[in-house]
């Protein structure tokens, strides 16, 4: 199962992680920008699982992750500088991205890049 949709897997758990940091340390309470970083870690996990593999372009899901990644530091940093759990959720994005591009994920024949459909000629 991790050698089909290890991306997606890996995904997923960064969001458990965005979600649990702020939980665990701090104040034990989501403020808005933790709000924040939780929407971004679940856009990044649903992406990740909806994006194909592109046979042409294998670098897009980890591109994807990439970029949320980068937008999940963007916005602890604009709403509201960075304190210790904020360096928490910084590395979380980075391991996030990080264990992206390593896991392994293939598409079946019969996916299409717009999504499931006739088989890939």
């Amino acid at each position: 199962m991790f050698q089909t949709y290890g991306k997606s897997i890996v995904a997923a758990l960064y969001a458990v992680a965005v979600v649990a940091i702020p939980l665990v340390s701090g104040d034990l309470h989501i403020d808005a920008a933790e709000g924040v970083a939780i929407a971004i870690a679940a856009c990044s996990a649903a992406l990740t699982w909806l994006v194909p593999l592109v046979p042409s372009a294998p670098w897009t899901k980890t591109a994807i992750g990439a970029v949320l990644a980068g937008l999940q530091i963007a916005a602890t940093v604009i709403t509201g500088g960075i304190d210790a759990n904020d360096l928490l959720l910084i590395a979380a994005a980075v391991i996030g991205a990080l264990g992206i591009a390593a896991a392994p994920a293939i598409s079946p024949a019969t996916h299409t890049a717009a999504g499931v459909g006739a088989p890939v000629q």
